[in-house]
């Protein structure tokens, strides 16, 4: 397993992936204790983290990293079925139930959402109550926020390094 980090208005980033994709997205170090056996590889991490700030600059509306979450079937839909929702978009519990064809488990979508080990890029965040209100994170209601609003394209997350220079 292979690490790194990145600092964004966020809180730090912390991002660890393997040969067969990323693994987990942690914001804040509350969340993430390296294991002894994993390896602090910024060469490795390098699409991961550049993609990251290419999305939080603006810049970018879909990765294309290999994705790699650890969990059951039915997290593997829900998360699959949260990643298809369009850049800017929302999408409510009972249409993610729709979409994975099981349309009495909104709540425990609501579970799998809450779990989900690579929020921004399994985009959580663009996730809504059956109402069409705004639902928090693990992160908080500010994440999510501050997610819409950048794109939304009201904000930006990073300054690239051409624009500090």
């Amino acid at each position: 397993m292979f690490y790194d980090y990145l600092d964004t208005i966020l809180g730090k980033i912390y991002l660890l992936a393997d040969s067969q994709g990323l693994r987990q997205l942690t914001i804040g170090s509350g969340g993430f204790s390296p294991d002894s056996s994993w390896e602090h590889n910024p060469d490795f991490m390098k699409e991961y983290i550049h993609q990251l700030e290419q999305y939080f600059q603006g810049q970018r509306k879909t990765f294309t990293l290999p994705l790699a979450p650890q969990g059951s079937q039915f997290q593997q839909q829900v998360w699959k079925a949260i990643s298809e929702i369009p850049y800017g978009s929302t999408a409510t519990y009972p249409q993610l139930a729709e979409k994975i064809h099981h349309p009495n488990a909104i709540q425990a979508i609501g579970m799998v959402k809450n779990v989900n080990p690579i929020p921004i890029i399994i985009p959580s965040h663009r996730v809504q109550n059956e109402n069409n209100q705004l639902v928090g994170s693990r992160y908080g209601k500010q994440f999510v926020l501050l997610l819409r609003a950048l794109e939304a394209g009201k904000l930006v997350l990073q300054q690239s390094e051409k624009d500090s220079a």
